[in-house]
Order: structure tokens, then sequence, then C-alpha cells
């Protein structure tokens, strides 16, 4: 403190400013804390999709790879069985929300995940090509992919 004609100055802030300047910086801190927050959950759910969308295409064009090369196979609604060219039998379904693929080497059943988040598969035949329909969904996000093989073993060149 200073006097000055007899009054007295006061320098700096008083408890009332003060307060109110917190008060101003914590709402501020919790406004960029929650801009903040939102924007990593939109990261994470757009990894997320990302990765299954990726597995799915990535089975897709794998399942249909093996259709063309398979010796036989039995397309179901929901579920396909492929005997390969070196006389694995696969069976591609789905089990919950995975896509997985089950494969007997030496007569043992070994089941892989292939994609998840997978919220529906479809496997369809018109006697000569196979077609594949799958949908993944994570959030409120959501894709249909969609893919068709005719087996080389039916295709007769001339």
């Amino acid at each position: 403190m200073s006097r000055t004609n007899g009054r007295i100055l006061r320098r700096g802030l008083s408890l009332v400013e003060c307060l109110i300047s917190l008060a101003i910086t914590a709402s501020l801190l919790t406004a960029v804390a929650a801009a903040f927050h939102a924007s990593t959950s939109a990261i994470e759910q757009n990894d997320q999709f990302y990765r299954a969308s990726q597995a799915a295409r990535v089975s897709l064009n794998q399942i249909l790879t093996q259709v063309r090369r398979c010796q036989s196979g039995v397309v179901d609604t929901d579920s396909l069985e492929v005997m390969t060219d070196a006389g694995e039998k696969r069976t591609y379904a789905l089990n919950g929300t995975d896509l997985t693929m089950t494969f007997t080497p030496a007569g043992s059943l070994v089941p892989a995940k292939m994609a998840s988040n997978v919220k529906s598969l479809t496997f369809s035949t018109d006697g000569k090509s196979v077609t594949m329909v799958i949908t993944v969904s994570v959030g409120k996000n959501t894709v249909t992919m969609c893919g068709s093989a005719f087996p080389r073993r039916l295709i007769v060149y001339n």
C-alpha cells in the first residue's frame, strides 16, 4: 500500500477478483477437457471402424480367392464350406459378431477369427458363382461389402 494525498492506493487483486478469475479459468479448462475427450473418442471410434472394415475387406478377398481355387463347395445362407485344391476343408461362418474360418488340417478342427464387428454375413449361389455380402458396424458407422467369384474348375477354355 502506498499513500497519495491521504488516499490509500492498493495494488494487486482483491479476493473477489481472484475468485472470479479462478471460476472463469476453471470453466474454460473444463470446456477444453470436454472437447479433448470428444476428439479422442471420435478418433478411437474411427480407428475401430477402419480396422473392422479393413479386416472384413481382406476376409472377403481371401474367401473369394478360395472359392475361385476350390475343388468343391457347399453354399448355405449363413455359411460356406469349400474343399481347397490341397484337400483341406474350410468352413466360413458368422460366430456372434466374428467372421470365423474353421479348417481341418490332418483331421483336427482349428478355428480362426478373420474379422470382428460383423453385423451380418450372407452367402448365395446361382449354381455357378458364389456371392458374399458382409456388413460391418461400429457405433453408428456401417459399411456393406459384397463380392462374387466363379470357381475356375467350372471354366471351360476353347
